[in-house]
């Protein structure tokens, strides 16, 4: 049986733009929960450094380097004192994925508004690299941080390995209010003689389903709510959120409608612009994850 502890380290990534206040609010208050060590990253993407005649490593008062290591500290205010700071020329999933796994660091975290995961050129790209090639959780800050996390769902397929992110969920945010969402479709529903006994039938499978995952995790159903729900799961993650007036929604790597619609490169389409709450993204076999 798998075990998880809560991060000691944790990396922001900030594109210096003003939405990522919402992300730092949120990694200082993660980072005083967990007592985490904090570290600001900010990556020289290429292009940055555009009209610079010297090479990018230079420490000279007016390199692109140092400039951008100013910005940095100055959006950084007050906190500064509490936050490693580090601007590293290259694209930013590799300078984030490098320092975060260097750092020994057991989640990221990153800002969004305009439904834009730093940037929208970057939305896939580095989203994706940072999930599947570093395995590092990643957490996208929608909302501004009131308080601690909650309510807190989440959106399971209960496929192989997708016991992890509901793990993490209770361990993390132990006093949070807890929910496990599964959306289901069941098939031939409208070639049946008796519709509604048909569908009340496959809810029952769905519901021992429920009960045979929860069985391969160290929790209970007396420690969250089970939402077993028919229809598209995006729509009804989002019907859900919306209703519940939740704060965080837990998805994994193995989630795979879930993960392609975050991953969309139309914000129109992506999970990104419906759900509207914060999301943490865990993959599998993660840094955190320890074996009992």
């Amino acid at each position: 049986m798998q075990t998880v502890t809560t991060p000691s380290r944790l990396v922001l990534a900030t594109d210096l733009s003003p939405r990522c206040d919402r992300a730092l609010d949120r990694a200082r208050q993660l980072a005083a929960q967990w007592h985490a060590q904090l570290f600001a990253v900010h990556a020289l993407e290429p292009g940055e450094a555009d009209g610079w005649s010297g090479p990018t490593t230079d420490t000279t008062a007016s390199s692109p380097l140092v400039l951008a290591n100013r910005r940095l500290r100055r959006s950084l205010g007050d906190a500064i004192d509490d936050i490693e700071v580090m601007v590293v020329a290259g694209r930013c999933e590799a300078v984030v994925s490098e320092i975060a796994l260097a750092r020994d660091a057991g989640l990221v975290i990153t800002g969004v508004a305009r439904d834009e995961v730093l940037g929208r050129r970057l939305i896939g790209r580095s989203v994706a690299a940072l999930v599947h090639e570093a395995r590092l959780p990643l957490l996208i800050v929608r909302d501004r941080p009131r308080d601690a996390y909650l309510r807190v769902v989440v959106a399971s397929d209960f496929s192989d390995g997708s016991a992890l992110p509901l793990v993490t969920a209770a361990t993390w945010f132990p006093t949070s209010r807890l929910a496990l969402l599964h959306a289901y479709e069941p098939p031939f529903a409208g070639m049946t003689a008796d519709r509604a006994a048909y569908e009340a039938d496959y809810r029952a499978v769905v519901a021992k389903e429920a009960d045979a995952f929860l069985a391969t995790t160290p929790l209970s159903r007396g420690q969250m709510e089970v939402v077993l729900e028919p229809g598209d799961a995006p729509a009804v993650l989002t019907e859900h959120v919306e209703a519940r007036n939740i704060d965080l929604v837990v998805i994994g790597s193995g989630e795979k409608g879930l993960l392609h619609r975050l991953l969309a490169g139309s914000t129109d389409t992506s999970i990104l612009a419906e759900v509207p709450c914060d999301i943490l993204v865990v993959p599998k076999g993660s840094p955190f994850e320890e074996k009992a």
